[in-house]
């Protein structure tokens, strides 16, 4: 039996992301759940947290596979490339197993 992990994350938005309107904000999760679903990770649900720095919290679950979330995690974030922190300043993440 596989192990299933979740993520748990909360991010710190940019500036830039908090200058987009309510939709578009909304549509941001939507594409971040086509992009993990490409890697085999499953985004359970978002919200937008109360009490934290961050603005936004995912959930994300894996069949276990730590190497999935990571190279999901690199694409969604744009790390190495000019569009990195563009939306996404910081990341803070928690896993569950």
């Amino acid at each position: 039996m596989t192990e299933m992990v979740r993520y748990i994350v909360f991010c710190e938005m940019t500036p830039e992301f908090l200058k987009l309107s309510l939709e578009e904000r909304k549509d941001l999760p939507l594409r971040w759940s086509q992009v993990a679903s490409q890697y085999g990770v499953k985004m359970l649900f978002w919200g937008m947290p109360l009490g934290v720095h961050e603005h936004v919290v995912c959930v994300f679950e894996s069949n276990g596979n730590n190497e999935k979330y990571f190279k999901f995690q690199r694409e969604w974030l744009s790390l190495g490339t000019p569009e990195a922190g563009r939306y996404v300043k910081n990341t803070r993440t928690i896993t569950v197993y």
